[in-house]
């Protein structure tokens, strides 16, 4: 039967045409050379999980505050400071976007999408935050940052939240 089995298997590699085996390798090489076109989701999620800051916070960016060769100002929400990105990766990704808004770099995009993309596709690693009461989807890269922080202060330093009381929502007991 495993005789059946390896003739089987090695008659289709060998009745393929060499044309059909040349086509699948030109399509493997184009993907490993071709060049990665950065879109706003993906920048926009690159974002939340490298700075902790809030959905809001990267939805409100806006060419204004964006120098591609220096950073872009993320302007706090709730009271918080402001997020300065200063990732050449991230400016370079941003400076090749379409200039598709005047004032916001992801005009595009709301909290739906990305909502919907980080439940689809990150869920696996917020499974241990969801019994936190105010947790949402996006919150789960900054439970994430600071799982094993036990200082509030360093907590708030890392999450830019000034407010004394919002270290200890994201302290895990």
């Amino acid at each position: 039967m495993t005789d059946t089995l390896r003739s089987k298997s090695a008659f289709r590699v060998r009745s393929k045409t060499k044309e059909e085996r040349t086509k699948k390798e030109s399509l493997i090489s184009k993907i490993s050379t071709e060049k990665f076109k950065p879109n706003q989701l993906s920048i926009a999620i690159e974002i939340l999980k490298t700075y902790n800051c809030r959905a809001a916070e990267v939805l409100s960016a806006s060419w204004s505050d964006f120098d591609v060769n220096s950073f872009l100002i993320l302007s706090g929400a709730k009271n918080s400071s402001n997020v300065i990105i200063r990732d050449r990766f991230i400016l370079q990704m941003i400076s090749e976007l379409p200039r598709l808004d005047k004032d916001f770099i992801f005009p595009s995009l709301n909290y739906y999408h990305l909502y919907h993309h980080c439940k689809k596709f990150y869920s696996h690693l917020f499974v241990k935050f969801r019994g936190k009461k105010n947790f949402k989807v996006t919150h789960g890269f900054r439970y994430s940052a600071v799982e094993g922080v036990a200082n509030e202060t360093k907590i708030r330093d890392i999450l830019n939240h000034r407010s004394i009381k919002s270290g200890k929502y994201y302290k895990l007991k």
